[in-house]
């Protein structure tokens, strides 16, 4: 099958080679970013879910350190919560009106959570990074493919014309080169397709934990910090 796929290559021309080239490097990009946003993610996730199992030891004790400058680590949660932390630390004036200021209003409040807002989207803008160009590889590889099989199919009923031959061993061989440029854009599209919407999946995943993580720390910063 490789031997036959090769070999229709090589007929169909330099239109179809140069389509099947371009698909080629497209493939490798896109598998590229499959990896590599692949492993992105996981080390987040991964990351993430540690500085979670951190915060909910002592949310309390985290929270009450806001005025400090501690690393919480690389994880999208640490980066929210050290927006929050900068934002709660903003509101209440750091170390030197720390008993002077011990409560927050409603209005601080939506401040602080739309402090937390702004830092879950960034996050997830640089999760998705690099995913659009599987979202296009996606959609548009087919049509690349298409444009090839149908300028193949053109250039062998020309040659059919100027020939006078009508036969199907005449016409086989073209059309089946014209047809190896749909194989490989479908070949690059099905791969960037499947990749796209598993990671999309796990970066929902992960902006839906964030969302939740976002009540948890508001939840603590009332507790400690609300109006009474």
């Amino acid at each position: 099958m490789g031997t036959g796929f090769l070999a229709s290559i090589g007929q169909s021309g330099f239109v179809g080679r140069l389509i099947v080239f371009l698909l080629f490097l497209v493939s490798i990009y896109s598998w590229a970013i499959i990896l590599y946003r692949n492993g992105a993610i996981r080390r987040a996730r991964n990351q993430s879910f540690a500085f979670l199992d951190k915060f909910r030891e002592a949310p309390d004790e985290m929270v009450g350190h806001y005025a400090d400058r501690t690393e919480f680590g690389t994880s999208p949660f640490a980066a929210v919560f050290e927006a929050g932390l900068a934002e709660l630390a903003l509101i209440l004036g750091g170390k030197d009106r720390m008993q002077a200021q011990r409560s927050l209003s409603m209005v601080q409040m939506d401040g602080l959570e739309r402090s937390l807002e702004t830092a879950i989207s960034e996050q997830v803008m640089e999760l998705r990074r690099y995913l659009i160009v599987l979202a296009t590889t996606a959609g548009v590889a087919p049509f690349v493919g298409l444009f090839g099989t149908v300028w193949g199919i053109m250039k062998a009923f020309s040659a059919m014309s100027l020939t006078g031959t009508a036969s199907i061993s005449s016409v086989a061989p073209g059309v089946s080169a014209a047809l190896t440029t749909t194989v490989a854009g479908l070949a690059v599209a099905i791969p960037a397709l499947v990749g796209y919407n598993y990671l999309m999946n796990n970066v929902r995943n992960l902006t839906q934990r964030m969302e939740n993580f976002s009540s948890e720390f508001l939840s603590t910063v009332e507790r400690n910090f609300g109006a009474r």
